[in-house]
């Protein structure tokens, strides 16, 4: 099992990620813009070249407080 933040670039490994991992169908659109949000961030486990698990958090950013994941 491989461990990997992926990045702008990574639009590729993302498609090949196991179909019932997320809610829906992935449109490689959004997943584009999602990677390439620096707020936005995707931890993935990889096993056999296929995303087999996630975790995503977002960097919120505040007018009156630190930002916030």
């Amino acid at each position: 099992m491989e461990y990997k933040l992926l990045n702008s670039g990574d639009e590729k490994l993302l498609e090949a990620s196991e179909r019932s991992l997320f809610d829906g169908d992935l449109r490689p659109k959004l997943g584009s813009q999602f990677l390439s949000d620096p707020r936005h961030h995707l931890a993935v486990a990889i096993e056999d070249s296929t995303i087999v698990g996630f975790a995503s958090a977002v960097r919120y950013i505040h007018p009156d407080k630190p930002d916030e994941l």
